[in-house]
């Protein structure tokens, strides 16, 4: 399977507006602690692991989180932020990856993947931060997604296994754009 690989550099990142969404939704950047594992809405299975993965240090920097948007009480969007760790080797250790986006079937088209991308941007922001983003080549709503925001092509890649293993795979880039 083929990836597009995006990525947002400090400049363009200071560009970056925050974008708006209906009024009624509520949102914040859900970071993880001892006491809590994951948001309400969001389950065990695998974002349980990616908690555990903060609590060892696993990953590079301890910028890990879930952008997470409720109508009430419902979860309607999230957006994971993932600092650099093994499965990802051509990030530097202070970059930050948007993924595992995920929006309620309702709600798609009303613009949360992309407010909720600008927000992370903002939010996260700092000297020599680059943002990385990518999405299967032909899923066209999610490059859209990150191209509105300012993100730019800059490879593609593919997942490759890691001794022999699917899970202890990681990404890479292949062909630079």
């Amino acid at each position: 399977m083929e990836f597009l690989f995006l990525r947002l550099d400090e400049t363009a990142a200071q560009q970056t507006a925050a974008l708006a969404i209906d009024e009624r939704l509520s949102w914040s950047l859900w970071k993880p602690s001892y006491r809590t594992i994951v948001p309400n809405g969001i389950s065990l299975r695998p974002f349980g692991v990616w908690w555990l993965f903060h609590c060892l240090h696993v990953y590079r920097c301890r910028d890990y989180g879930i952008l997470v948007i409720y109508d009430g009480k419902r979860l309607v969007h999230r957006s994971c932020v993932f600092p650099k760790w093994l499965r990802f080797p051509f990030m530097n250790d202070i970059d930050l990856q948007i993924a595992d986006t995920w929006t309620h079937p309702d709600y798609r088209g009303k613009g949360l993947a992309a407010f909720a991308a600008s927000q992370i941007v903002s939010l996260c922001r700092r000297d020599g931060r680059v943002f990385w983003y990518f999405a299967r080549i032909g899923n066209m709503a999610s490059i859209r997604v990150a191209k509105k925001i300012g993100f730019r092509e800059c490879g593609k890649g593919s997942r490759v296994s890691g001794f022999g293993c699917r899970s202890l795979g990681r990404y890479q880039i292949e062909e630079r754009v």
